[in-house]
């Protein structure tokens, strides 16, 4: 372990196996694989996920022919070979911990299979002969393990379906630890439900190197050669990957794109792939970038050259990354081809779109159930609706909020709706509606005189409120019209009659931000210069002032100078 990873040859050549017959003779087959994997993970960067690799472990002289006059032990030799094929392999699994590197489960998959061949099940008793029942399961326990590592937390079927085979076994010398084994790979192969994977940090290789020493207990309680309460080490080389993309309109998981780049190293250039989430992400320290990539969704980069702390943070909160989903577009689990989203691309590029908008389309538009709900019960002239006037407007709002991905306004915007409604038919009950709109106007139109360029982020943005606006002027400019003396009354603090609109006086003061008048404030104001002067005092903004200009001065005149009143309402 002093040397881990630091690819010292000269150390690394002290342990490999002797190439003459006669000193393979003094070594026990065991101590051939924690040789040889101590080698390999000595020289960590020379491992390569391939069958060649494994086999350049085994010493020249068990490869090839031999020559019928020496003397060879075939028992020493195949039980040497193989344990050195498990020690690379082991080794192996080390290296690619958690990756689910294809290259490497594929080189280890067909190792595993080679020793089944071999096992009595497969009907080779010459090789079991040679081999032994032991030193064969101990071999494919421990390739078992290691494809377990390299595909933790995945629940690759392959290697589940090899644990349920050994599982299902219990006869002959199958004991108590290659059952341990067999269980330890079915855990890793789940580790944390899915959440977790294995780290290749030397602190992480260092306890796997403890909690799977190759040698298995004859039962529950040996601890001869390996104290049993070490197996669990194996939770300190767990590290939660998992990053799972949620909808953060619906807040419910979803499938979404992601492009991982990975940092240039000596084995190859800076390189891009694709992952469907949720996924098991590689090791950080490998990652350059990880970016959310649309078209569905809303595009989001993680840069991890500069700080990794933000994804940790986020991989240690069961790893929730909240996405964004894009209008017109359906989550993967709706629509997993993309046809349906395609459709409404030619809805979103036309002018004349909410004409056109139907609707029974929505739900090529979202996914959403309030949504859909809402079209079904508000926006479709079913025949007990024909005679309703506001089903047209509902489909606009909806429409609205659906393209410019708002769905969260369309609240706001009924509520709008449904105040200047009131207004229009003067049954509005309270004041606070109209005082609510009026602030959101003052900021639309605050917003409005900073230029374009400072409207992109507001959440009405289509002529909804403009319109709206206008509807509240046009209503209270005829209540004005027809009731100037009952305004008149109470600026000049008098008796208001029994028959006066107190609720329609009161939405006009409100909306028009008339304060409680003193006589004399007014008595000095005798033409439109006097008001415009005392305009300060009065604390009424000027846009209103116009309005309640013929009432103070004491003319009913609906216009100003000769102008309208409705072209002072912008």
């Amino acid at each position: 372990m002093i040397y881990l990873k630091t690819n010292n040859r000269s150390i690394a050549d002290w342990l490999k196996p002797p190439d003459t017959w006669f000193l393979l003779d003094f070594i026990k087959p065991e101590f051939l694989l924690l040789r040889t994997l101590a080698r390999c993970i000595i020289m960590w960067d020379e491992i390569l996920p391939n069958s060649e690799w494994v086999k350049s472990n085994i010493p020249q002289i068990m490869r090839g022919n031999f020559d019928a006059s020496e003397d060879i032990n075939m028992e020493t030799m195949a039980q040497a070979e193989d344990y050195i094929t498990a020690g690379a392999c082991m080794a192996l699994g080390l290296r690619f911990a958690g990756s689910a590197n294809s290259d490497a489960f594929d080189c280890l998959y067909e190792f595993a299979r080679t020793f089944m061949k071999m096992m009595p099940f497969a009907g080779t008793a010459a090789s079991l002969q040679q081999m032994g029942y032991y030193n064969l399961q101990t071999c494919l326990s421990m390739i078992l393990l290691a494809m377990s590592m390299v595909m933790a937390g995945t629940g690759n079927l392959k290697v589940l379906q090899l644990c349920r085979f050994f599982h299902k076994r219990t006869g002959g010398e199958m004991n108590y630890g290659f059952h341990m084994a067999h269980h330890m790979a079915l855990g890793l192969l789940f580790l944390g439900g899915g959440r977790y994977t294995i780290s290749t940090s030397n602190s992480a290789i260092a306890a796997l190197l403890c909690a799977l020493y190759p040698h298995f207990p004859a039962h529950s309680t040996d601890n001869r050669y390996h104290l049993q309460a070490l197996r669990h080490l194996v939770v300190l080389a767990a590290e939660p990957r998992l990053l799972v993309p949620v909808d953060v309109d619906s807040l419910k998981p979803c499938y979404a794109l992601l492009e991982v780049s990975y940092k240039e190293t000596k084995w190859y250039n800076e390189t891009t792939v694709e992952l469907m989430a949720p996924t098991l992400l590689p090791e950080l320290h490998l990652l350059k970038q990880v970016k959310v990539k649309g078209p569905r969704y809303w595009e989001l980069t993680l840069d991890l050259s500069k700080e990794t702390h933000h994804l940790k943070s986020i991989l240690s909160q069961d790893g929730v990354l909240y996405v964004k989903l894009r209008a017109g577009q359906l989550p993967y689990k709706d629509d997993p081809q993309g046809w349906k989203s395609l459709l409404t691309t030619a809805v979103n590029h036309r002018s004349s779109g909410v004409t056109a908008f139907k609707p029974e389309t929505i739900s090529t538009f979202t996914s959403n159930p309030a949504l859909i709900s809402f079209a079904d019960f508000f926006c479709k002239t079913s025949e007990g609706m024909k005679h309703r006037k506001d089903t047209h407007m509902f489909s606009a709002m909806l429409y609205e909020c659906v393209t410019q991905e708002c769905p969260e306004m369309l609240p706001t915007y009924i509520a709008i709706e449904q105040a200047v409604s009131a207004l229009q038919r003067g049954d509005l009950q309270q004041t606070f509606p109209l005082w609510q709109l009026r602030l959101v106007v003052d900021l639309w139109d605050s917003r409005m005189l900073r230029g374009p360029a400072n409207s992109h982020n507001t959440l009405l943005k289509s002529e909804f409120l403009p319109v709206m606006k206008n509807a509240v002027d046009v209503a209270l400019d005829g209540w004005l019209k027809d009731s100037s003396s009952v305004l008149r009354s109470y600026m000049w603090n008098q008796v208001l009659s029994k028959d006066a609109q107190s609720i329609m006086l009161a939405c006009f003061l409100v909306y028009r931000s008339v304060p409680c008048f003193r006589s004399t404030q007014l008595k000095s104001c005798s033409s439109f210069g006097d008001l415009l002067s005392c305009s300060s005092q009065l604390e009424i903004p000027l846009r209103d002032l116009l309005r309640l200009a013929p009432v103070l001065l004491g003319s009913g005149s609906p216009s100003l100078l000769g102008f309208p009143l409705h072209a002072f309402s912008s």
